[in-house]
């Protein structure tokens, strides 16, 4: 690829209204493009006019529109005509009906065809089934979040393999320890934390396996002294787990949307992080963590053990015992949290947003 003429696009639907996995990509993908490949000119297509304040340093286009797929698959398409773009970036999976000729899909994961996790509603599922096969069979490049993500790629979308290519996510620069103590200080106060705490950052959804947590801590909050914060910004399919966080309201809160300024100071804040998922594409919240000195308990499955290595502790995320023996040995050894953490210090540094940028650039010519 040659940085210094390369028009290249990159569709942004959304990323403003919602604090999101994908959104947080666009976001890393976009400041680390400007950042890294300066010479890179580039577009990005979006539905709000706030997105050019963002990024003073790219182009931005704004296509007013309400609806998903009038914006997929007409508005923007037309767009990237009407400005010559022929090299566009597709950062949520599926690409327009008439896309242009290289087309670049990044695949975060596959849940819709794992039918027993219940990760999404039916009408998306059967939408995003359609639309992710199709990006599969059309896309120039496509680049995925992690060798699980590939692999799943390769298996459920037949896609090629000599065109599909792993690039892990990032966090922003926003996480790191936060030591300023009045900012510790307001956190504490705004949401009446108390200490010590667990931390979840997590959606309320079956995938996130809040349920089996909550089982676990329940089982052993006579034994340790810790209060366990989920962050909770989504609910679904969620009845069950909502009635077991109202019996345990005296030591288990739920933080709803919690402001991206405001996540570095919990992480920093929490004795530890959990994130015993059942499905994860690749698990950003672990990486966030580890960038903040937080320990991280995880679980065994998807894309966790990749992301994490050796600086993790893991449990059967299935296995109510399990889980709650890694409760237990996270809030009583001192020591193993204090290994995790300089472990997890070193393990982010394989994820950022320089590596990322020109893994993807040098796979574009």
């Amino acid at each position: 690829m040659t940085p210094s003429s390369t028009h290249l696009a990159i569709a942004a639907r959304g990323i403003t209204r919602e604090f999101s996995g994908p959104n947080e990509f666009i976001r890393g993908l976009i400041q680390g493009i400007l950042q890294y490949a300066p010479g890179i000119r580039l577009h990005i297509f979006c539905d709000d006019p706030q997105v050019a304040a963002q990024f003073p340093d790219a182009i931005t286009h704004v296509l007013p529109g309400q609806n998903r797929l009038l914006w997929d698959h007409l508005l923007l398409p037309q767009a990237l005509r009407r400005h010559n773009i022929d090299l566009a970036i597709f950062p949520k999976g599926p690409l327009p009906l008439f896309a242009p000729a290289k087309s670049i899909a990044i695949f975060h994961d596959l849940g819709y065809f794992y039918p027993a996790l219940n990760a999404y509603r039916t009408l998306d599922t059967i939408y995003m089934r359609f639309a992710l096969r199709l990006a599969a069979g059309k896309a120039w490049r496509i680049f995925t979040v992690s060798e699980f993500t590939r692999q799943d790629a390769i298996r459920l979308l037949k896609a090629k393999p000599e065109k599909t290519i792993t690039v892990y996510e990032a966090p922003s620069d926003r996480y790191y320890p936060i030591s300023e103590v009045a900012r510790l200080e307001e956190v504490r106060t705004r949401y009446s934390l108390q200490e010590p705490f667990i931390f979840y950052p997590t959606s309320i959804s079956p995938r996130k396996n809040v349920n089996r947590l909550l089982e676990a801590f329940e089982s052993i909050q006579g034994v340790i002294p810790h209060h366990l914060y989920l962050t909770g910004s989504l609910k679904w399919k969620s009845a069950d787990v909502l009635k077991r966080l109202q019996r345990l309201s005296g030591r288990v809160h739920l933080l709803g949307a919690v402001p991206p300024q405001d996540m570095p100071v919990l992480y920093t804040l929490a004795q530890f992080t959990v994130y015993p998922s059942l499905f994860e594409g690749f698990g950003l919240p672990v990486v966030e963590a580890f960038r903040c000195g937080s320990p991280v308990m995880t679980s065994r499955l998807t894309s966790l053990p990749e992301v994490a290595g050796d600086a993790a502790w893991f449990v059967d995320a299935y296995d109510v015992q399990s889980i709650r023996q890694g409760l237990l040995e996270m809030a009583q050894n001192a020591e193993l949290r204090a290994h995790l953490r300089q472990k997890g210090f070193e393990r982010a540094k394989m994820f950022t947003w320089d590596r990322t940028v020109h893994t993807i650039l040098q796979n574009l010519d």
